[in-house]
């Protein structure tokens, strides 16, 4: 992540600003605040996890190299708790860089593949315990639609992501899929290996054993601007936060109460994000840790902190609400 870092401070109350190395500043504070509301609505349920949330990246350590003065993260410890704004920013950094190498190296072996975007829906829910059970059927059924022979000839491998909306008119909860979806060139090729959109939707309510046409989105992946190419749009999809925080920091606290609990209990023990055929098999040679709950400190592409350095250390000030260096 801190590649070629800065850490600017103000000389009167020394502010951390943390630079990107293109200069764009990382949303420590901005992530921090959101982690404390967290933090706080959690305490007020009595969650035992809740002093463990409250701790997370309290201190961030720095190491300055003594031979180029680059500065780069060092230590930190994060909670990792499912619905954590800061760990959630990490891990979707983080998996972000991991499918963009994964994806190098399947286009790398493999030239031709073709690539589609799967969004996969059921049902609203409205509690905690249904969501739970959503979300695990959801996952048993995926992998046996992957089966089905008419996916599977043609299929080289997937991504999955799932990610969980509220509904602000009914206060509901939209559990859905987003899949990359790698495919050998021959799934164009006539009738007998091409899937349309009418077979997508049979062949999803089939493994998840429905009885309605649940909602189904295929497209073959295309830019989105200029700026990025087909591939990285998907990713982008694919790596964003399974719950975004405002979904539950909301004006009315009753609301966000009832809402932190049942997604808690929703996403207990959950995976959300899974590889499987040739890009779990890239993931795994390419000794990528697991993205939901490794190491969150290194998550851009730069080598490691030199452990030589001088220690930069910031501190959490929670009257104030930033992160201050501390003078040595």
């Amino acid at each position: 992540m801190c590649h070629n870092n800065s850490i600017d401070s103000d000389e009167k109350s020394s502010v951390l600003v943390d630079k990107t190395k293109s200069g764009k500043v990382r949303p420590w504070k901005e992530k921090k605040i959101a982690s404390v509301d967290y933090f706080e609505l959690l305490h007020i349920l009595e969650f035992k996890k809740a002093e463990r949330v409250k701790e997370c990246a309290v201190l961030l350590e720095y190491k300055e190299s003594r031979e180029t003065g680059e500065r780069k993260l060092y230590k930190v410890w994060f909670c990792k708790s499912r619905l954590c704004p800061m760990c959630n920013w990490r891990r979707a950094m983080k998996h972000g860089l991991q499918s963009k190498k994964v994806v190098s190296e399947v286009i790398r072996q493999k030239p031709t593949v073709r690539w589609l975007f799967l969004t996969l829906t059921v049902k609203n829910v409205y509690d905690g315990e249904a969501l739970n059970a959503s979300l695990s059927d959801m996952a048993k059924g995926f992998n046996r639609m992957m089966k089905y022979k008419k996916i599977a000839k043609n299929l080289v491998g997937f991504m999955r992501a799932t990610e969980v909306t509220v509904n602000n008119k009914d206060n509901s909860y939209n559990q859905h899929m987003h899949v990359l979806l790698c495919a050998e060139p021959t799934y164009f090729k006539n009738t007998e290996n091409y899937v349309n959109q009418k077979q997508w939707i049979k062949y999803w309510r089939k493994a998840m054993k429905l009885n309605y046409d649940p909602s189904v989105k295929v497209s073959i992946i295309k830019p989105k601007n200029e700026q990025k190419t087909d591939i990285q749009s998907a990713i982008d999809e694919t790596a964003k936060y399974p719950v975004k925080d405002t979904d539950f920091m909301t004006d009315d606290e009753a609301k966000n109460l009832k809402r932190l609990a049942d997604l808690e209990e929703g996403l207990y023990r959950k995976r959300l994000i899974s590889y499987g055929g040739l890009l779990k098999e890239i993931h795994k040679k390419l000794n990528l840790d697991d993205a939901e709950d490794g190491d969150l400190i290194h998550t851009g592409d730069d080598e490691k902190a030199d452990e030589d350095g001088y220690s930069i250390i910031a501190m959490w000030n929670w009257e104030r609400k930033n992160y201050f260096l501390k003078k040595p």
